[in-house]
């Protein structure tokens, strides 16, 4: 399972839902594996984002952060249980590029950054202006029925109408382009990122200062005040027309 769900919108478990998880898992003898090849590598202001739940997953994917994506690379870890088993038993799998040593020395500079750098701090603290930053958009545009964010992993659902937030696209069909439009303008601002459905995901470099991160979504603000007026015929709170 995704720790935190990515691509379909940042979907972020309540309290309690992971560790009941971990519990079922437990009680019958079943193990629990954690993908985290979106959240993990500080990407919610931990390493991994299940440690943010305090539950041990038994085997943990990842890739992506690893690297920063400079090279490809992804792995499993596994729990101290599951790596005894290989002590005396071999693991016959791999493929031809498995192990790179370019992407594994990547990796290895990429961790050390991590920790040399206190980024893991700094996801911390500018998520958290991220957080607030989020919750005045969506207080702010008619066209925002919900923000979700964990450190710098987050999500703006668009839609029809706050009250009942109909979305902004019907599932799985956009044919008039909406969402290819707003991601289009975007783009002409440089603010890059996509969308999913009526989510537009908003996940910056880690590395990112308070100062770059206002400037960039106040680019934010200024498409969503065009999407409240193009689609919704609206003017933003605040707005004067």
């Amino acid at each position: 399972m995704e720790t935190i769900t990515g691509s379909n919108g940042v979907i972020i478990p309540p309290d309690g839902y992971l560790a009941g998880v971990r519990k079922i898992c437990d009680e019958f003898g079943i193990m629990m594996i954690c993908d985290e090849v979106m959240a993990g590598f500080g990407r919610t202001g931990k390493m991994f984002a299940f440690e943010n739940w305090g539950i041990k997953p038994d085997l943990v994917s990842f890739a992506k952060g690893v690297t920063c994506g400079y090279t490809q690379l992804g792995g499993v870890a596994v729990s101290s249980k599951i790596a005894e088993f290989f002590d005396d038993n071999f693991l016959s799998c791999g493929l031809t590029y498995s192990g790179h040593p370019l992407s594994c020395a990547a990796g290895v500079a990429c961790v050390k950054y991590y920790q040399e750098h206190n980024v893991l701090d700094n996801v911390q603290k500018v998520g958290k202006v991220l957080g607030e930053i989020l919750e005045e958009l969506k207080a702010k545009h008619a066209c925002i029925g919900d923000v979700r964010y964990m450190g710098l992993f987050s999500a703006i659902e668009l839609v029809k109408d706050k009250a009942t937030r109909e979305p902004l696209v019907e599932y799985g069909a956009d044919p008039k382009g909406i969402m290819s439009s707003i991601i289009g303008e975007l783009k002409k601002k440089f603010f890059m990122t996509y969308s999913h459905e009526n989510m537009v995901l908003v996940a910056p470099p880690l590395i990112i200062t308070e100062a770059q991160l206002r400037e960039e979504m106040k680019k934010m603000d200024e498409v969503l005040e065009w999407v409240d007026a193009k689609y919704l015929n609206k003017v933003a709170v605040g707005v004067h027309a």
